[in-house]
C-alpha cells in the first residue's frame, strides 16, 4: 500500500529492515496508525544477506580483552575477516578508540549481561513473531554451532563458556565423535566445539521480511518507497522531507541503521556508528544435504548456513564509511576456506551481496528517545540485528505507549559513550 504524499501519520518509522518491521508490527498491535518509509524496500539492505541465526545465547561483544593485539595481526592476514578500508579511516578513527575503551575488563561485564538480557528475551519474541504472520516454516530449531580449528583457540574461549554457564545458557562441549555426529560432512581439520541449544535459525531472511511486510500491510499499516532528507519539528509534530513529497507525523521511529545519524542531524545527536561491511556468497541447492544449521568457524569469523533456497557463506567486517565500492575479492578469497568447514560445498557460488552493517563500539544497540522529542531510536544492533529485532520493536512500542518494559532500558540509551 503505498501512501499519497503530504500525508499525516500518528508513527512514522524509517526503514523496512528487520529491525522497523518489529518496531512496526509491535506499534500496530498497540492500534497505531503506522507509516513504514524505505528508499529500498522491506530486508533489502543489511536484512538481505546476514547468516540466519537467530543467535540467542551469544553474550560476547566485538570488543574483548587483547582484542588490539588480535587485530593488528588479523590485519596482516589476507585471511582473516576484519579489513580496514584505509581511505576512510578518518571516517572511524574516533569510533576504533571507543571500541577499544570498550573491551577493558572493568567496562565489560556490564555490556555482557545486557547483550545477554536482550538476545535471551529474543527467543520467545521471534516465536510469537514467526506464528503471528504464519511464518513457522522459515524458522528452524536448529541451534547454532561453533567450531574450533585450533586447539589453543578453544582454551581461549573458556572464559566465554564460563560466563555462558553462570547466565543459563543451554550449551554442549562436543568432541570430535560428537561433532561429527551432529554435522557429518563438516571437514576433518575441526574436533572440538560449542552447541548452543536454544537457537533459532532463518530459512529465508529476505523472504521473512517480505511475508512481515505483507502481512502489516494486509493489517493497514502504509508503505512508502521513499529517501527522506530532512526531519523538522513543525509544533508538536514533524515533517519528513522525501524525495517523493512530505509526509507528517506526531512521532517517529528512527530504525534506519547504518543511516540513522543522516536523519539526526537536525536535532544536534549523533551517536558513535559506522558502517562494517559484511558480504556472503550463494551456493546452489545441493544434492544432498551438506549443512544442518548455521555453523560458525570461531578463527575465520566465517558462517555456513542452511537456507531455503540454497547455501550460505557470510564473513568479513570491513569497517568503511557510506556508500563506498565493496571489495568482493576478500570473501571470494575465502572459498577455498570454505570449503575446508565443508569439502562437499557446490564448486562454485550463485551470487554475491555486501551491505552495512550498523556497529556501535560496544556491540550493544541504540534503543532510546531524543531528549524532549517523540522521535524514537532502534538501530545500531550490528551482527546481531536479525537476533535482536523483534523484542527491539517490543520494547520500542512500550516505551512510546509509556508501558513499563520489564528491563532496565539504560544499557541501550545513545548517550552512554
Amino acid at each position: 500500500m503505498s501512501v499519497l504524499m503530504d500525508a499525516r501519520t500518528d508513527v512514522a518509522v524509517i526503514g523496512s529492515g528487520i529491525v522497523g518491521l518489529c518496531c512496526a508490527h509491535a506499534l500496530q498491535q498497540q492500534g497505531e496508525r503506522v507509516l513504514l518509509i524505505d528508499a529500498s524496500g522491506p530486508g533489502a539492505a543489511a536484512s538481505f544477506g546476514n547468516a540466519g541465526s537467530i543467535s540467542v545465547g551469544n553474550l560476547m561483544p566485538q570488543a574483548t580483552p587483547g582484542i588490539l593485539g588480535k587485530a593488528v595481526r588479523m590485519l596482516f592476514d589476507p585471511l582473516a575477516p576484519l579489513k580496514l578500508d584505509w581511505s576512510r579511516l578518518p571516517s572511524y578513527s574516533t569510533w576504533l578508540l571507543r571500541f577499544l575503551l570498550a573491551s577493558r575488563r572493568k567496562t565489560l561485564l556490564p555490556i555482557i549481561d545486557a547483550l545477554h538480557t536482550i538476545n535471551h528475551a529474543s527467543r520467545a519474541s521471534w516465536l510469537q513473531l514467526a506464528e503471528a504472520i504464519g511464518a513457522n516454516d522459515l524458522l528452524a530449531h536448529s541451534g547454532y554451532l561453533h567450531v574450533y580449528s585450533e586447539p589453543e583457540s578453544f582454551a581461549e574461549a573458556a572464559w566465554e563458556r564460563e560466563l555462558m554457564q553462570q547466565r543459563g545458557v543451554a550449551f554442549s562441549v562436543l568432541d570430535r565423535h560428537a561433532l561429527h555426529e551432529l554435522e557429518p560432512q563438516i571437514g576433518a581439520d575441526f574436533s572440538q566445539a560449542v552447541f548452543q541449544h536454544d537457537a533459532l535459525a532463518m530459512r529465508d531472511p529476505a523472504g521473512f521480511c517480505q511475508r512481515l511486510a505483507d502481512a502489516l500491510q494486509q493489517r493497514g499499516v502504509a508503505y512508502q518507497r521513499a529517501t527522506v532528507t530532512a526531519l523538522t519539528r513543525v509544533g508538536n509534530s514533524y515533517r519528513l522531507d522525501t524525495d517523493h513529497g512530505r509526509i507528517h507525523a506526531a512521532r517517529i521511529v528512527i530504525a534506519a541503521g547504518a543511516w540513522s545519524n543522516r536523519l539526526l542531524r537536525a536535532f544536534d545527536l549523533r551517536v558513535p556508528l559506522i558502517p562494517a561491511r559484511g558480504y556472503h556468497l550463494m551456493f546452489a541447492p545441493p544434492p544432498a544435504p551438506v549443512v544442518h544449521r548455521p555453523t560458525l568457524w570461531a578463527e575465520r569469523y566465517m558462517v555456513i548456513s542452511p537456507m531455503q533456497h540454497g547455501i550460505r557463506m557470510t564473513s568479513i567486517k570491513e569497517l568503511t564509511a557510506l556508500d563506498g565500492e565493496p571489495h568482493y575479492q576478500r570473501i571470494r578469497r575465502l572459498l577455498p576456506e570454505a570449503r575446508k568447514l565443508f569439502p562437499l560445498l557446490p564448486a562454485d557460488y550463485q551470487a554475491e551481496w555486501s551491505g552495512y552493517r550498523p556497529c556501535t563500539p560496544d556491540s550493544l544497540p541504540i534503543i532510546d528517545q531524543v531528549p524532549n522529542e517523540q522521535i524514537f531510536l532502534a538501530f545500531g544492533h550490528g551482527h546481531l540485528g536479525l537476533t535482536q529485532a523483534p523484542i527491539t520493536g517490543q520494547w520500542i512500542a512500550q516505551r512510546m505507549s509509556g508501558a513499563k518494559t520489564g528491563i532496565d532500558l539504560a544499557p541501550y540509551r545513545w548517550n552512554r559513550f
